[in-house]
């Protein structure tokens, strides 16, 4: 296994407890004739059955898995008051798991263009970042504070992942053409994210690699 791969197999660990104790619980809530109960059980057993496989996890997958940790902490507060909620939430995190791990890790068995050396240091440190980033709402949701409901970070968020998957296209297909300093800002990005304490430090540390991914993209 790529020692790079630990977080995301960690956070995949975390996903498949919340969704079988989940799912448990959907089913003495749900008929057991619903569509969507049947459909959650084929792609629990598909998503996790093939990421257990020999080798899935020998390269590194260049995912961050900030998501995954979003619809792991929302799923495992869901109960079964609200079957329709917990259905959806058990897909959303099926789904996050599918986009954000499943497809980077099949698309990296059979890419055959590279991207340049530093490219390669940009987008590592970009996923060690983003994995910071997931740890450090993980932390806040442990402390409870969970930020991932909050409307200004949601809007953060959605701002900054459009960016990223934009980022990381360019730098894979080196339409960017990185340098030493920016993977010193990327990695400092992430230095400086995990030892925020507060919601307003998070933000500001935030904004600024939102900012930095923007002016990358923009100029590229």
């Amino acid at each position: 296994m790529a020692d790079s791969n630990a977080f995301l197999q960690s956070i995949v660990t975390d996903a498949k407890t919340v969704c079988q104790n989940k799912f448990n619980l959907a089913k003495t809530v749900v008929d057991s004739n619903n569509d969507d109960l049947k459909k959650l059980k084929k792609d629990m057993d598909r998503i996790f059955s093939t990421m257990a496989k020999p080798g899935f996890w020998n390269a590194s997958v260049d995912a961050d898995g900030t998501q995954v940790v979003v619809r792991v902490i929302s799923l495992g507060k869901t109960d079964g008051t609200q079957p329709d909620k917990l259905l959806k939430n058990i897909g959303g995190l099926l789904q996050a798991l599918e986009v954000t791990i499943l497809q980077p890790a099949q698309d990296t068995t059979v890419q055959t263009k590279l991207p340049s050396d530093m490219n390669t240091q940009a987008l590592n440190a970009l996923r060690i970042t983003r994995q910071q980033i997931a740890m450090r709402v993980q932390k806040f949701a442990q402390n409870n504070q969970d930020i991932s409901q909050d409307p200004d970070y949601k809007t953060r968020q959605q701002k900054q992942d459009a960016l990223v998957v934009t980022y990381r296209e360019k730098l894979l297909n080196n339409l960017i053409a990185s340098k030493q300093t920016d993977v010193k800002v990327l990695k400092q990005s992430g230095v400086t994210i995990s030892g925020t304490l507060s919601k307003t430090a998070f933000f500001s540390a935030y904004d600024n690699l939102t900012n930095f991914i923007q002016l990358k993209v923009g100029n590229a």
